[in-house]
């Protein structure tokens, strides 16, 4: 088991006779450390906080209420992560690529402990969960927990390369703790709680003044759930009662519902004490980016004030790509909604979709890739490891056009500039499937008829990207912006294959003709917070 160092005090919680006296000792290596709670009068449950503690294994708890005793052994201290999502989180180490090596190599990682919640579900939220194999309740790292032959067994592989990850950075000398709570298939909304599914603030990127229905195109002012939703000065606005079939999120009604995984599976953990939390999540939600745009953020935000953690780090993975998935890039950009939020930050995958996957090309297994770059982006936001590491792929910081662009001109010239330090030996790479791919480049131009066109050509100078477009004026610029692009642009070097460089995650760039301001052509209709976010990143055009 790993409990969280400090600055954070652990909770140690439990069940004992009404108004018991319990006594908890800490044993460490030179001292001992005594806490004492009284149980509940009516249900006997207690919590009680530990003095915050270093990073270090090899503790133990003795707990008793002078009738019986538990012992807990092997206690480490050090930093927890819950990992969360559906079938992409819970795929697990016998499916990845290099299984077998990466199975045998977990022996050498004994400070990396693994919890996985059992599937259950419940229409109240649960106090206490199973662990999912009775014999795992807590195990260290090793080929015993992760080579049960189930490509969605026992351990996460995401979850896994990414503790990995992090351990190695902080030199091997803090215990890493990862807690997995997946279930394949489902939506955000079951993850949720009724709080959540009833923030019309979007977890707080939106105004309550600027209400947001995330069932409806036309930003109504309706609500999923029944709930009064008060502001800061206590008034109340009700929204409206669901649909009969709102529950019924799969069309299968032995499958899970709304909020029953939240109160199953994460309610019962709200004790525990994460430094943060990693999700990948998306597929089941991918045909209504407007709602996830919202219900994203509100989840985020609601889990913060559940866990009673308002600083808790949170980290997604962008969906990965695969074919015919015409949803997805718009729904890529509606998961950086949750941008708008306070240390937040994500790893793409755009790069490393898996069209042979034997199962499902849905579920890529290049997880050492998606686990290195999740691993990155916590350094950057948890650790403040900004200066000098290089945790995101090329971004886009300008645009600028020609002079011939905006006007009647038969070539127009384009140069994008990135952000300092993020396009370093910017170069381009094909993906897995087709490294030779990149003479069609994955940058496609909006024209004066409303239409996206492949740019003509392009070129690298340094570290900028210069495009031509015979396509008339250019209203907008989209970069990888299709289901499953065959080239991308990196830093570093090499491709997903190679573990050095990060690929830009896909961006939307539009720009207004002069005269018209209110006119976006077809494409550039992304969800608001997702535009906002490209906004706030300080795209600009000069002319």
């Amino acid at each position: 088991m790993v409990l969280q160092r400090g600055p954070l005090s652990a909770r140690i919680w439990g069940w004992a006779d009404p108004g018991a006296n319990v006594s908890i000792a800490l044993y460490s290596q030179k001292t001992t450390t005594n806490v004492f709670v009284i149980a509940d009068q009516q249900d006997g449950s207690w919590n009680t906080m530990l003095p915050p503690q270093p990073a270090g294994s090899d503790h133990k708890i003795h707990i008793t209420d002078g009738q019986s005793y538990i012992d807990l052994e092997d206690i480490a201290f050090g930093d927890v992560y819950l990992c969360s999502g559906q079938s992409n989180m819970e795929f697990s180490m016998p499916g990845v690529f290099n299984a077998t090596a990466e199975i045998e190599d977990s022996i050498n990682y004994p400070n990396i402990r693994l919890a996985t919640v059992q599937k259950v579900l419940s229409d109240d939220p649960q106090d206490d969960v199973p662990s999912k194999a009775s014999n795992y309740t807590w195990t260290r790292s090793s080929p015993t927990a992760m080579s049960i032959h189930e490509t969605f067994g026992y351990y996460s592989a995401a979850c896994y390369f990414f503790g990995r990850e992090l351990h190695k950075a902080l030199d091997y000398e803090v215990p890493i703790g990862l807690v997995t709570s997946s279930w394949g298939g489902q939506k955000i909304e079951t993850f949720s709680s009724p709080e959540a599914l009833a923030d019309r603030t979007c977890g707080g990127t939106r105004p309550l003044y600027d209400v947001y229905d995330v069932n409806s195109e036309n930003n109504a002012t309706s609500s999923i759930y029944n709930h009064n939703v008060h502001d800061d000065t206590g008034n109340g606005i009700t929204g409206d009662a669901p649909k009969d079939d709102d529950n019924d999120l799969d069309g299968d009604s032995d499958g899970p519902k709304s909020m029953q995984i939240w109160n199953a599976m994460i309610h019962p953990l709200i004790n525990m004490r994460f430094t943060g939390a990693i999700w990948y999540q998306g597929e089941a939600n991918d045909s209504d980016q407007n709602s996830y745009a919202c219900r994203f953020p509100a989840m985020i935000t609601d889990w913060r004030n559940k866990f009673d953690l308002p600083d808790l780090s949170f980290f997604f993975v962008q969906l990965a790509a695969d074919h015919n998935r015409d949803t997805w890039p718009n729904f890529r950009a509606a998961q950086l909604a949750a941008t708008q939020l306070p240390r937040v930050g994500f790893a793409t995958a755009i790069d490393i979709g898996d069209r042979s996957s034997p199962h499902n090309s849905i579920h890529p297994r290049r997880k050492q890739e998606v686990g290195r770059r999740l691993a990155l982006s916590v350094r950057s936001i948890e650790y403040d490891e900004r200066g000098g590491l290089i945790y995101t792929g090329p971004t886009l910081a300008g645009v600028q056009f020609s002079p011939e662009c905006c006007v009647d001109s038969s070539i127009t010239l384009i140069r994008l500039s990135f952000s300092p330090g993020t396009a370093d030996n910017l170069h381009v790479h094909g993906s897995p499937e087709c490294k030779s791919c990149c003479s069609n480049l994955p940058f496609q131009v909006l024209n004066g008829d409303g239409n996206w066109t492949r740019v003509d050509d392009g070129s690298i100078e340094k570290s900028e990207i210069i495009l031509s477009s015979r396509s008339g004026p250019v209203f907008g610029i989209r970069y990888a912006w299709e289901p499953y692009p065959q080239c991308l642009i990196y830093n570093g070097w090499g491709g997903p294959d190679d573990h050095t460089g990060l690929p830009s995650a896909p961006w939307e760039w539009c720009a207004y003709p002069s005269g018209d301001p209110t006119w976006s052509g077809n494409g550039c209709r992304v969800p608001t917070e997702a535009r906002r976010y490209h906004i706030q990143r300080g795209l600009t055009e000069t002319k």
